[in-house]
């Protein structure tokens, strides 16, 4: 194997950081930069298109992220205070999920509550 190529492990940390910055950021899944993700991955390491630049042999695959510093610093750098608009217990289960593929996506609670409809005398 090419020494700059990703293994599927390393894939899989960049599709779940990816899943989980979209999810915190509420951008749609085929925003600009992410259409293109499997063949930019395949292409091995170097700046990806969304702004991840990625390294085989560096201890995380994601080395650094361009377009949002402050969350990679968030996840990889084990900074609380770095996303304000997550709680802690959200980047606990995060970094759970995207670094060591253990459990599920972090979910905002106020996004799963079912809307009320209201009535039409309101």
């Amino acid at each position: 194997m090419d020494q700059t190529e990703l293994t599927e492990e390393q894939k899989g940390v960049v599709r779940r950081y990816i899943e989980v910055w979209r999810l915190f950021r509420r951008l749609p899944y085929r925003q600009s930069g992410f259409v293109d993700l499997e063949d930019d991955m395949n292409k091995g390491s170097g700046m990806l298109l969304c702004g991840l630049l990625v390294e085989a042999r560096a201890g995380t695959v994601i080395t650094a992220d361009a377009k949002d510093p402050k969350f990679y610093v968030a996840i990889f750098g084990d900074d609380d205070e770095a996303t304000p608009d997550m709680t802690v217990e959200e980047l606990r289960q995060a970094r759970r999920y995207i670094i060591q593929d253990d459990g599920m996506a972090p979910v905002r609670g106020w996004w799963t509550k079912v809307p009320t409809q209201r009535s039409i005398a309101d």
